[in-house]
């Protein structure tokens, strides 16, 4: 298989993935509730360490 199918596949199995997380967290709204929390500290984090190599 030439390099772009290796890609076609890698990137469709990441969608995929993506997706079936996606749908898995919007099923259990507490999970979800903890994914949104987690990502904002995740986001706050990395301003935080932006902010500081400025």
């Amino acid at each position: 298989m030439e390099l772009a199918g290796w890609v076609t596949v890698v990137t469709a199995a990441i969608a995929g993935a993506f997706t079936v997380v996606g749908h898995l967290v919007d099923q259990v709204s507490m999970l979800s509730q903890k994914v949104i929390i987690a990502v904002r500290a995740v986001r706050e984090v990395r301003d935080e360490v932006r902010s500081d190599r400025e």
